[in-house]
């Protein structure tokens, strides 16, 4: 039956659509509401006036603050780097030059991370005896950000012949690398963002850790730093998670002024899919329908794979590629977790006293449709 209106606990995935929230009810799901994402609320006003419970998968964490759900950030991060070579290929196509990741399929197209796994060695095989296209620059990728998305978009690109470079090797590779071989830039924040001019703070004496902590405690004293990988990279993976207090590192002021000198930028992957976020001219797109076209010159979009300009691939599900194996693992992320949210008491008066889990009462938003204190700041985000 797909009548759930005898149930107390309901699990999903993503965003479920706000009409079809169900009152006294408790929901876990991806609701991408705590940042005040703007399109999504709607949905957290239904299931306030509701009077909802709502636990966050993004949210629960462990003592040390670790995601226990990261089943779904890998799996995006295997997707999304598929998806970007595939879309790099068909680009390659689309302007006549045969590229060795032609032959990548969409992640959809076989949904079995071990086949496509095997297919993306060939390719690196083939890399290796007949190189990338002479008329090409070395292939350098660009991965911003060194989490777990990051760390599984870099287990599929490391199946290639791949070399580290640092940004300080930048110009020397992109002028004689060796195209019998792939680059990987791999840039943590204190990389992405520099003190701007106009700082009152000095980075003089602060190391690589202090540098992090202060753009953590004052991003607004920071400004990207973009500027000097952008000649250089011919794909960039986009797996860092944005907060508007941050400053974005492609905005499309200075993408317009950056491609204008510099065209090397094939394929964007944006794998956390924020739109206006760090890649600031950034929008959804969906497995049937992946990748667009961003024209910085008058900032316009196309989809498809056709015209001038960077190519996008932002799909937002891509985890739902790879449906059985992301389900798989997933399962095994919440199962330990289940025994204590089936058992807990749902007309009490708070989290705690429900008896719920201690990493769940952590990520419990919305308690009878009521903010907990933790999240009270999001009361904001209703109007």
């Amino acid at each position: 039956t797909e009548d759930i209106s005898a149930a107390q606990v309901i699990f999903g995935l993503k965003e479920i659509e706000p009409a079809k929230i169900l009152s006294d009810k408790t929901y876990l799901f991806f609701s991408h509401t705590h940042k005040g994402q703007i399109k999504n609320r709607s949905l957290l006003q239904r299931l306030v006036a509701q009077r909802a419970t709502l636990i966050d998968y993004e949210l629960i964490v462990n003592a040390q603050k670790q995601r226990i759900v990261t089943a779904f950030t890998y799996f995006a991060g295997y997707a999304g780097m598929v998806d970007s070579m595939w879309a790099f290929g068909q680009r390659m196509q689309r302007k006549g030059i045969d590229h060795p990741f032609a032959t990548i399929p969409q992640s959809v197209e076989k949904e079995d991370l071990d086949l496509v796994r095997q297919i993306v060695r060939e390719v690196g095989e083939t890399i290796k005896q007949k190189g990338t296209p002479a008329d090409l620059p070395p292939l350098i990728t660009c991965f911003l950000g060194t989490g777990k998305t990051s760390t599984g978009a870099r287990d599929i690109y490391h199946l290639l012949p791949v070399q580290s470079v640092t940004v300080d090797q930048l110009p020397e590779v992109f002028a004689r690398g060796d195209r019998h071989q792939v680059y990987e830039l791999l840039l943590d924040i204190p990389d992405m963002y520099r003190l701007r001019a106009d700082s009152p703070v000095r980075d003089e004496n602060l190391d690589y850790q202090g540098l992090f902590q202060r753009y953590l405690r004052e991003p607004e004293h920071f400004e990207s730093n973009m500027a000097t990988v952008f000649p250089y990279c011919s794909m960039m993976m986009n797996c860092i998670l944005w907060d508007p207090k941050y400053p974005r590192l492609l905005t499309r002021e200075d993408t317009r002024a950056w491609y204008a000198q510099h065209d090397t930028l094939q394929v964007i992957g944006d794998i956390t899919c924020d739109p206006e976020g760090a890649i600031q001219f950034s929008q959804e797109t969906w497995i049937d329908d992946p990748v667009f076209i961003y024209r910085p010159e008058d900032d316009s979009t196309q989809m498809g794979f056709e015209g001038e300009g960077i190519a996008v691939m932002a799909v937002t599900n891509l985890p739902c590629e790879y449906p059985a194996d992301a389900s798989q693992q997933f399962s095994a992320d919440i199962q330990e977790l289940l025994p204590g949210i089936l058992a807990a008491d749902y007309k009490a008066a708070d989290p705690a006293a429900a008896g719920l889990p201690e990493a769940i009462q952590r990520a419990t938003i919305l308690w009878r449709g009521a903010f907990t204190p933790d999240y009270a700041y999001m009361e904001a985000f209703l109007s």
